[in-house]
């Protein structure tokens, strides 16, 4: 017996019964979430990669409204692919 039974004891406190019908459940943890804003606007998420079709610079994340705007030249790729 532990010393927190021992002393509930000593105090004269009755043993609570067992609560029934509640259940419990072990949630996954939860990383946490980032978002991309757009490097243009940064104000809305991002969804997109973009980079010019012959720049040997790297993608960068834009949103919708801003790739809306862009020349044709420039190679836009939707972040699931």
């Amino acid at each position: 017996m532990n010393h927190v039974h021992r002393l509930a004891r000593s105090l004269g406190a009755r043993p609570q019964a067992p609560r029934e019908g509640l259940r419990t459940r072990i949630l996954p943890a939860r990383l946490p979430h980032t978002i991309q804003l757009c490097i243009h606007c940064r104000e809305r998420p991002a969804g997109f990669w973009v980079s010019g079709s012959g720049a040997k610079t790297v993608r960068r994340p834009w949103c919708l409204s801003c790739c809306e705007g862009l020349d044709r030249d420039c190679r836009v790729i939707p972040f699931d692919s």
